[in-house]
């Protein structure tokens, strides 16, 4: 388990990289780039940056990540004047394809789901909440008239 401390500043170092690609980097090859992990190693020598990149072009993709690992001195040289350790990490980029690969499971599950649907022909389909209650409302209505007969 990681110290509090090598936490705090792996998560601080997170931050930071991901405000400095938002908000400094002016590269024009900067497209939509999310930071969404770091792995710092317990002597803060080396930190991973796991980065998301939307984009479905594989040569955009590559320009991205060239891009970042071109800027790398400027973000390692802006983190380390942020942070109060005596070492600074050293940064590396590594693409992370968990969105990526949750939206392709995402589509194959609502084709999968339409095709079921087609499969079985549409078939009753389930009853929505307004109609729900209104077939309630009119049960209630007939043993409402079943009662009064049996008063008579």
């Amino acid at each position: 388990m990681a110290s509090i401390r090598v936490e705090r500043v792996r998560k601080k170092i997170e931050t930071e990289v991901a405000r400095i690609i938002q908000t400094e980097l002016r590269d024009p090859r900067l497209g939509f780039v999310t930071v969404v992990g770091c792995e710092l190693s317990p002597d803060y020598r080396h930190a991973r940056l796991k980065v998301s990149v939307l984009t479905d072009k594989e040569a955009e993709l590559r320009r991205v990540m060239r891009m970042l690992e071109d800027a790398r001195g400027f973000i390692q040289r802006t983190v380390a004047g942020r942070l109060r350790t005596r070492v600074t990490p050293e940064l590396s980029f590594v693409l992370d394809r968990s969105a990526e690969k949750s939206v392709r499971i995402s589509s194959m599950l609502d084709e999968l789901r339409r095709e079921r649907e087609a499969r079985e022909g549409g078939g009753e389909q389930p009853l929505s909440v307004s109609e729900d209650l209104e077939s309630e409302d009119e049960v209630d209505d007939e043993d409402a008239d079943d009662d009064e007969d049996h008063e008579d």
